[in-house]
């Protein structure tokens, strides 16, 4: 098994990534590991495992990582 890895900057954030675990990484490069629970125009918000949601505005985000496994 392989694996690649998809990164979205702030403008490319979708609906399609709720639900995805996923690293962001924000302008303070600072990153953030969870799983995503919605994405609006403003905001994203995030669920970790240890400390619950966090809210990042969209400004405030530099890229989101992804990693997805594939066949080979």
């Amino acid at each position: 098994m392989g694996k690649r890895q998809l990164i979205y900057s702030a403008s490319e954030l979708a609906s399609g990534l709720v639900g995805k675990e996923v690293n962001l990484l924000t302008r303070q490069r600072r990153v953030w590991h969870g799983h995503i629970i919605s994405v609006s125009q403003s905001e994203v918000v995030l669920k970790d495992d240890r400390s619950g949601k966090h809210r990042f505005q969209v400004g405030d985000i530099d890229k989101v990582y992804q990693d997805v496994v594939t066949r080979y």
